[in-house]
C-alpha cells in the first residue's frame, strides 16, 4: 500500500511541474548535486539531489519560473548557471581532468542561444585580437600565416548572434555586462548606469541572480569615491551615507524592489561592520508604514535577535543530537555555546585547539557547545569532527545552510555564547572573549 501512495505522490509531483531540469555528467555517478533557483534577489535551494550510478539526475520546478538555476557539484567544487525560462532543460556534460565542466549539450534553446552568443563574443573579442597580433610575426608567404589569415576572416565574417527572441537571454546579457564594467571602472558614470538599472529594468533583475552583485558593486563604488575625496572618517561616511540615501530614494522604499535592496545594503553595512550606517538603515527600515516584504522582515528580524541581549532562534537540527536533541532549544544547560565553523576554514583550525582547552572546564560549569558546519563535503566534516567532544550537526549546504540565515553569518568563525533562556551573552571570534563571560 505504501508503495502505491509513493508512486502517486510522485505521479502528481510530476503533473504539477511547470518544466523539469535534469542532466547526465557524464564521469558523475551517485554524487551529490544541489539545486538553486533565485527570487527577491536571495539564491533557494529546491533539491538536494544524488546521480544515478551513470550521472543522470532530475528534478521537477513546481512553479513557473523565468530566471537563473544554479547547479552545484559540492564533491567536484564546480558550480555551474542555466537559464531558465519555464521549458524542460536536458544537459550533459562531463568533468575534464583539469576541474572544469565541460557542457557539451546546454540542455534547451535558450541556452543553447547563449553558448553559441559566448562563442561568438569570445571569437570576436580576445581570440581576434591575439590572432591578428601573431599574425604581425609571420611572413605572408608562410603557410601558418595564410592559416591565421583565413581564420581571421572567418571570425570576421560571421553572423553576430540575434538575441532579441529571447527576453531574459537578453536582459541577462546587458546585467553581467553591467557587473563587468561596473567593476572595472568604479565611476561615478559606473554609479550613474548602476541606479538607472534598478530604477528601470524588469522582474528579471530579482531572479537572474546578478542583483546582489549589481548593489553591492554601486556600495563599493560609492565607498571607494568617498574614500578618494574624504580627509576624514567622518567626512568619508557622510558621503558614502549620502550615496547610499541617493540609491534608496531613487527605487523607493514603500516597493518590494527598493525593500530588498534596503535588505542588501544592511547585510553589507553588517558585514563591513559599519555600526552607526547599520543602525540609520534599520531603524529606516523598521520606520516604514507600508507592507513589507518578507526579506526584508526576515533582515529587521535577524539583525535585532542576533546580537547581545537577544534571543537566538531555535535553530532545528538535521539530525538528532546524541539521540535527543532535534533543535537548540532541547538543550536546557545553563551555558550553550553555538560554535559556527568549517572543516576547510583556516582561522577555524586555528582558534579549534582553543576551544577544545575551554570545554572541558566549559562542560563542567554546566555548559555545551553545538557546532554548526558551514561544509559541503561529507568526508571533510565526518573526519574533521572524530576529534570534537562536542554536538556537530550540518546541513552540508554551504552557505546555504539554514543556520546561516538564521545567526546572520558573515564569516567563521564564530561563537555565540547563549544562558539557559537563550538570550545571548556574547557574539565573538574568539573562544578568549567568550571565556570572560563564564561566572
Amino acid at each position: 500500500m505504501k508503495k502505491i501512495l509513493m508512486g502517486c505522490l510522485f505521479a502528481s509531483i510530476f503533473a504539477n511541474a511547470q518544466f523539469t531540469f535534469k542532466g547526465t555528467i557524464n564521469n558523475y555517478p551517485n554524487k551529490r548535486v544541489v539545486i538553486k533557483i533565485n527570487k527577491s534577489l536571495d539564491g533557494i535551494v529546491i533539491g538536494d539531489l544524488t546521480t544515478d550510478a551513470n550521472g543522470k539526475f532530475s528534478l521537477p520546478v513546481k512553479e513557473n519560473y523565468t530566471g537563473v538555476v544554479e547547479m552545484s557539484l559540492f564533491d567536484a567544487k564546480k558550480n555551474y548557471s542555466f537559464l531558465a525560462d519555464n521549458s524542460d532543460i536536458d544537459f550533459q556534460a562531463e568533468i575534464m581532468s583539469d576541474g572544469d565542466l565541460e557542457v557539451s549539450n546546454p540542455g534547451n534553446l535558450i541556452n543553447n542561444k547563449y553558448q553559441d552568443f559566448i562563442n561568438y563574443e569570445i571569437k570576436n573579442g580576445d581570440i581576434l585580437s591575439q590572432l591578428k597580433l601573431i599574425k604581425n610575426w609571420y611572413n605572408p608567404k608562410d603557410e601558418f600565416y595564410k592559416s591565421l589569415d583565413k581564420e581571421i576572416t572567418n571570425i570576421s565574417s560571421t553572423k553576430k548572434i540575434d538575441i532579441d527572441n529571447y527576453p531574459f537571454l537578453n536582459y541577462y546579457v546587458e546585467a553581467m555586462k553591467l557587473v563587468k564594467d561596473s567593476e572595472a571602472n568604479p565611476t561615478q558614470k559606473s554609479l550613474n548606469s548602476l541606479l538607472n538599472h534598478f530604477k528601470n529594468s524588469g522582474e528579471y533583475f530579482e531572479t537572474s541572480g546578478l542583483g546582489k552583485s549589481l548593489i553591492y558593486n554601486y556600495l563599493n563604488i560609492s565607498s571607494s569615491l568617498a574614500s578618494s575625496s574624504s580627509k576624514t572618517q567622518a567626512e568619508w561616511q557622510e558621503k558614502f551615507d549620502h550615496s547610499i540615501e541617493n540609491l534608496l530614494n531613487e527605487v523607493d522604499t514603500e516597493t518590494d524592489r527598493g525593500q530588498n535592496i534596503l535588505a542588501v545594503t544592511i547585510n553589507f553595512l553588517n558585514t563591513y561592520e559599519l555600526k552607526d550606517l547599520l543602525t540609520k538603515y534599520m531603524k529606516k527600515a523598521e520606520s516604514l508604514t507600508c507592507k513589507i516584504t518578507p526579506e526584508l522582515s526576515e533582515v529587521i528580524y535577524v539583525n535585532n535577535s542576533i546580537k547581545e541581549g537577544g534571543k537566538v532562534p531555535n535553530i532545528k537540527f538535521t539530525r538528532k543530537l546524541n539521540d535527543k536533541y532535534s533543535s537548540l532549544y532541547d538543550l536546557k544547560n545553563k551555558y550553550k555555546l553555538i560554535l559556527v565553523w568549517a572543516s576547510w576554514c583556516g582561522h577555524c583550525q586555528h582558534e579549534m585547539p582553543r576551544v577544545k582547552e575551554f570545554y572541558e572546564n566549559f562542560k563542567k560549569s554546566g555548559g555545551e557547545i553545538i557546532g554548526l558546519a558551514v561544509d559541503y563535503d561529507e568526508n571533510d566534516w565526518k573526519n574533521a569532527i572524530k576529534e570534537l567532544p562536542w554536538l556537530n550537526d550540518s546541513d552540508l549546504l554551504y552557505w546555504d545552510s539554514q543556520f546561516v540565515k538564521e545567526l546572520n553569518i558573515s564569516g567563521t568563525p564564530t561563537l555565540i555564547l547563549v544562558d539557559s533562556n537563550n538570550k545571548i551573552l556574547k557574539i565573538s571570534s574568539k573562544i578568549s572573549e567568550i571565556s570572560k563571560e563564564i561566572k
